[in-house]
Protein backbone atom coordinates (compact mmCIF):
# COMPACT_ATOMS: atom_id res chain seq x y z
CA UNK A 1 0.00 0.00 0.00
CA UNK A 2 1.21 3.38 -1.40
CA UNK A 3 1.56 6.36 1.57
CA UNK A 4 -0.96 8.21 -0.71
CA UNK A 5 -3.15 5.43 -0.21
CA UNK A 6 -3.48 5.35 3.90
CA UNK A 7 -6.40 6.79 4.70
CA UNK A 8 -6.40 10.68 6.63
CA UNK A 9 -5.60 10.56 10.65
CA UNK A 10 -9.42 11.05 11.87
CA UNK A 11 -9.42 13.93 14.91
CA UNK A 12 -12.27 13.82 17.11
CA UNK A 13 -15.01 15.57 15.86
CA UNK A 14 -14.47 18.69 18.54
CA UNK A 15 -11.09 19.42 17.37
CA UNK A 16 -12.12 18.78 13.59
CA UNK A 17 -13.46 21.70 10.64
CA UNK A 18 -15.63 24.46 12.48
CA UNK A 19 -16.02 22.95 15.83
CA UNK A 20 -13.83 24.43 17.61
CA UNK A 21 -14.61 28.09 16.40
CA UNK A 22 -18.11 27.29 17.24
CA UNK A 23 -17.01 26.24 20.63
CA UNK A 24 -15.72 29.59 21.07
CA UNK A 25 -18.59 31.40 20.04
CA UNK A 26 -20.97 29.10 22.21
CA UNK A 27 -18.16 30.38 25.46
CA UNK A 28 -18.77 33.91 23.97
CA UNK A 29 -22.61 33.75 24.12
CA UNK A 30 -22.69 32.24 27.44
CA UNK A 31 -20.85 34.71 29.11
CA UNK A 32 -22.47 37.77 26.75
CA UNK A 33 -26.04 36.02 28.13
CA UNK A 34 -24.65 36.06 31.94
CA UNK A 35 -23.75 39.25 31.91
CA UNK A 36 -26.71 40.17 30.19
CA UNK A 37 -28.72 39.07 33.53
CA UNK A 38 -26.10 40.41 35.83
CA UNK A 39 -27.40 43.85 34.52
CA UNK A 40 -31.13 43.67 35.88
CA UNK A 41 -34.19 41.84 35.28
CA UNK A 42 -35.10 42.03 31.59
CA UNK A 43 -38.94 42.58 33.29
CA UNK A 44 -39.87 44.89 36.18
CA UNK A 45 -43.64 44.98 37.26
CA UNK A 46 -44.67 43.74 33.43
CA UNK A 47 -42.52 46.30 31.52
CA UNK A 48 -39.02 45.99 29.91
CA UNK A 49 -36.05 47.09 30.78
CA UNK A 50 -32.97 47.92 29.89
CA UNK A 51 -31.42 44.00 29.96
CA UNK A 52 -34.28 43.08 27.70
CA UNK A 53 -32.72 43.24 24.24
CA UNK A 54 -29.19 42.33 25.46
CA UNK A 55 -30.95 38.81 27.56
CA UNK A 56 -32.91 38.03 23.97
CA UNK A 57 -29.95 38.60 21.53
CA UNK A 58 -27.52 36.69 24.00
CA UNK A 59 -30.30 33.85 24.02
CA UNK A 60 -30.65 33.81 20.98
CA UNK A 61 -26.92 33.34 20.12
CA UNK A 62 -26.91 30.93 22.22
CA UNK A 63 -29.32 28.66 20.87
CA UNK A 64 -27.85 29.01 17.61
CA UNK A 65 -24.54 28.22 18.57
CA UNK A 66 -25.41 25.03 20.59
CA UNK A 67 -27.30 24.14 16.94
CA UNK A 68 -24.81 24.60 15.27
CA UNK A 69 -22.64 22.43 17.81
CA UNK A 70 -25.25 19.68 17.59
CA UNK A 71 -25.53 20.08 13.74
CA UNK A 72 -21.50 19.45 13.24
CA UNK A 73 -21.59 16.16 15.39
CA UNK A 74 -24.24 14.51 13.41
CA UNK A 75 -22.58 15.87 10.10
CA UNK A 76 -19.55 14.22 11.69
CA UNK A 77 -21.59 11.08 12.78
CA UNK A 78 -22.81 10.65 8.71
CA UNK A 79 -19.81 11.31 7.58
CA UNK A 80 -17.94 8.39 9.45
CA UNK A 81 -20.63 6.23 8.93
CA UNK A 82 -20.53 7.03 5.10
CA UNK A 83 -16.69 6.98 5.03
CA UNK A 84 -16.33 3.41 6.55
CA UNK A 85 -18.95 2.10 4.00
CA UNK A 86 -16.67 3.85 1.19
CA UNK A 87 -13.35 3.93 -0.10
CA UNK A 88 -13.43 7.02 -1.44
CA UNK A 89 -12.08 9.80 1.23
CA UNK A 90 -12.01 12.80 -0.86
CA UNK A 91 -15.33 14.41 -0.62
CA UNK A 92 -15.20 13.89 2.80
CA UNK A 93 -12.30 16.25 3.24
CA UNK A 94 -13.92 18.74 0.75
CA UNK A 95 -17.04 18.52 3.20
CA UNK A 96 -15.00 19.37 6.15
CA UNK A 97 -13.52 22.38 4.18
CA UNK A 98 -16.68 23.64 3.28
CA UNK A 99 -17.94 23.59 6.52
CA UNK A 100 -16.04 25.90 8.13
CA UNK A 101 -17.89 28.83 6.10
CA UNK A 102 -21.54 27.38 6.25
CA UNK A 103 -24.02 30.01 6.48
CA UNK A 104 -24.85 29.01 10.42
CA UNK A 105 -21.23 30.01 11.54
CA UNK A 106 -21.15 33.20 8.93
CA UNK A 107 -24.16 34.58 10.85
CA UNK A 108 -23.21 33.43 14.47
CA UNK A 109 -19.97 35.12 13.57
CA UNK A 110 -21.80 38.59 12.15
CA UNK A 111 -24.04 38.23 15.70
CA UNK A 112 -20.64 38.22 17.29
CA UNK A 113 -19.64 41.15 15.58
CA UNK A 114 -22.76 42.80 16.28
CA UNK A 115 -22.88 41.96 19.87
CA UNK A 116 -19.49 43.94 20.26
CA UNK A 117 -20.63 46.54 18.38
CA UNK A 118 -24.07 47.66 19.74
CA UNK A 119 -22.84 49.10 23.14
CA UNK A 120 -20.28 51.44 20.82
CA UNK A 121 -22.01 51.75 18.21
CA UNK A 122 -25.04 52.70 19.52
CA UNK A 123 -28.64 50.62 18.14
CA UNK A 124 -29.51 52.51 15.29
CA UNK A 125 -25.85 51.98 13.31
CA UNK A 126 -25.17 48.87 14.83
CA UNK A 127 -28.33 46.86 13.66
CA UNK A 128 -28.44 48.35 10.37
CA UNK A 129 -24.82 47.15 9.83
CA UNK A 130 -25.68 44.01 11.35
CA UNK A 131 -29.09 43.16 9.30
CA UNK A 132 -27.34 44.91 6.03
CA UNK A 133 -25.09 41.65 6.87
CA UNK A 134 -27.65 39.39 7.14
CA UNK A 135 -29.71 40.59 3.99
CA UNK A 136 -26.54 39.83 2.50
CA UNK A 137 -25.23 36.54 3.67
CA UNK A 138 -28.74 34.88 3.19
CA UNK A 139 -29.89 37.03 -0.32
CA UNK A 140 -26.15 38.25 -2.12
CA UNK A 141 -24.98 40.90 -3.02
CA UNK A 142 -27.33 41.81 -5.78
CA UNK A 143 -29.28 45.15 -5.40
CA UNK A 144 -27.33 46.26 -2.47
CA UNK A 145 -28.16 49.25 -2.45
CA UNK A 146 -31.88 48.55 -1.75
CA UNK A 147 -30.78 45.90 1.15
CA UNK A 148 -29.05 48.87 3.01
CA UNK A 149 -32.19 50.93 2.54
CA UNK A 150 -34.40 47.88 3.85
CA UNK A 151 -31.44 47.49 7.01
CA UNK A 152 -31.92 51.16 7.79
CA UNK A 153 -35.99 51.24 7.98
CA UNK A 154 -35.63 47.79 9.68
CA UNK A 155 -33.32 49.33 12.73
CA UNK A 156 -34.97 52.47 12.64
CA UNK A 157 -38.74 50.88 13.49
CA UNK A 158 -36.99 48.86 15.86
CA UNK A 159 -35.82 51.58 17.58
CA UNK A 160 -39.30 53.41 17.32
CA UNK A 161 -40.18 50.10 19.04
CA UNK A 162 -38.65 49.95 21.41
CA UNK A 163 -37.86 53.99 22.58
CA UNK A 164 -42.02 54.43 22.04
CA UNK A 165 -43.94 51.35 22.82
CA UNK A 166 -42.14 49.80 25.44
CA UNK A 167 -40.46 52.84 26.57
CA UNK A 168 -36.81 50.95 26.95
CA UNK A 169 -34.12 53.90 26.41
CA UNK A 170 -31.10 52.31 23.84
CA UNK A 171 -27.65 53.51 23.55
CA UNK A 172 -26.45 55.31 20.75
CA UNK A 173 -23.65 56.61 19.18
CA UNK A 174 -21.51 59.23 21.34
CA UNK A 175 -19.86 61.72 19.17
CA UNK A 176 -18.26 63.00 21.06
CA UNK A 177 -16.43 60.10 22.35
CA UNK A 178 -15.11 59.88 18.67
CA UNK A 179 -14.06 63.69 18.95
CA UNK A 180 -16.81 64.77 16.12
CA UNK A 181 -19.41 66.31 18.83
CA UNK A 182 -19.01 69.73 20.18
CA UNK A 183 -17.69 68.43 23.13
CA UNK A 184 -18.01 71.89 25.22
Amino acid sequence: MSPSASPPVRRHWLLSGATPLTLVMTAISALYLISAFQMAPPLDNGRLTASFFPVLIGSIALALCVAQLVSQHWTNRDSRSNESASANTSSADSDASSSLFSPALRLMLVTALYILAFSHLGYLLSSALYVFAVMLLFAGRDKWISKAVIACAISALGYGLFEQLFNVHLPALDLSALGLGNGS
